[in-house]
């Protein structure tokens, strides 16, 4: 409290006065600092690194070029007789610890210099490794056929209705994704080199008033692959299809409930509502003719789905925090811990934890 009320005086023009800080107790290192400071008349090792950083990073400079034990050694003593001189009049006046603190941080320079070309090498090697294996990602499936920009932007018009509408536009988008080119570029060597646009691209290229909304639109594309994985349900089953049949947008269009031995059918989507994905066939990962394992798969994604839908408050920033607690049960930090990603933890964003915090826990 103290520190923020003298920077606030401080803002405002006022001078402070500060107690002057305690001195640290002196140490052999400190000793040989002061020694090279006072005595020899060199810069410390903060301020070459601070003068060094301060070329690299601006350009320029303000002060002086650092003074340091190697330019003064390399000044006074030109012959091998000097240099022996010098060792030894240093060493008898300042002792052996101060010679064997100035050798080891010379050895220790010439080390790191020596490791820098095979260390970086190595490092570029293991992140190149790391990078192809982040984008080997596995083209994905899906049973619906491609959905029109006009589902999308009748799915957007609804999404914030109801968790429910978001997940169906992220099902959508899910499903575009699966007829888009986002593969990988490779050149001559067979290095890759990048991916093609994918989604993005197509909205630029073909929707501009979908792309203007691209960052918004992937966040639930996200939400609902988030939901798919807290269904325990895998490709080619759409999200959509884990959600429980839409009502009747009017009298006229009255829909029929789905009978438990078959899978919903495709509601077409008009002005005012979404459609809702549905599969057409059995995923191609079960084996052919198992319907009734078929059923018994969606049955159980159904029932987690109805779950995590019966846990929300009709809000997206619930239905997040619901999937989180599903992927993560231990993401609620426990006394003022931060949530910290480890690999195998889902990324959750900051806000949903702390909404979590308050609603969960307080």
């Amino acid at each position: 409290m103290r520190k923020a009320v003298e920077e606030y005086l401080e803002g405002r023009g006022c001078r402070v006065m500060r107690p002057p800080a305690e001195p640290a107790p002196p140490t052999l290192e400190s000793l040989v600092d002061g020694f090279l400071v006072h005595v020899l008349r060199l810069d410390p090792e903060s301020y070459r690194r601070a003068f060094w950083h301060e070329a690299y990073k601006n350009g320029h400079t303000l002060g002086h070029v650092p003074r340091t034990f190697g330019a003064f050694f390399r000044r006074n003593a030109r012959t091998f007789e000097q240099k022996v001189s010098l060792l030894l009049a240093l060493a008898a006046l300042f002792g052996v610890y101060t010679m064997a603190t100035l050798l080891y941080r010379r050895l220790s320079l010439l080390v790191k210099r020596l490791r820098r070309p095979t260390y970086y090498e190595r490092e570029r090697e293991r992140r190149r490794k790391l990078a192809e294996a982040r984008r080997e990602i596995r083209r994905h499936h899906t049973l619906n056929p491609k959905p029109t920009f006009d589902a999308i932007r009748a799915a957007i018009r609804v999404a914030h209705g109801s968790p429910e509408d978001a997940i169906r536009l992220g099902s959508l988008l899910e499903d575009l994704e699966c007829f888009v080119d986002n593969t990988l570029i490779h050149d001559a060597q067979g290095q890759i080199v990048g991916r093609r646009g994918g989604i993005k691209r197509l909205l630029q290229r073909e929707a501009p008033d979908l792309f203007a909304k691209y960052s918004t639109i992937m966040r639930y594309k996200a939400m609902a692959k988030r939901f798919r994985q807290a269904c325990g349900s895998g490709e080619p089953v759409p999200p959509a299809t884990l959600l429980p049949a839409p009502e009747a947008a009017s009298p006229d269009s009255a829909t029929q409930p789905a009978r438990a031995d078959q899978t919903p059918t495709v509601v077409t989507g008009t002005a005012g509502t979404s459609p809702v994905p549905a599969p057409a066939q059995e995923p191609p990962h079960l084996p052919a003719g198992a319907a009734e394992g078929l059923q018994e798969y969606l049955a159980h994604a159904r029932s987690v789905a109805r779950e995590i839908l019966a846990e929300c408050e009709g809000t997206l920033i619930s239905l997040e925090a619901a999937l989180a607690l599903r992927l993560d049960p231990d993401c609620i930090p426990a006394n003022g811990e931060q949530y910290v990603l480890k690999p195998g933890r889902p990324r959750i964003p900051q806000k949903v934890i702390g909404w979590l915090v308050r609603r969960r826990v307080a």
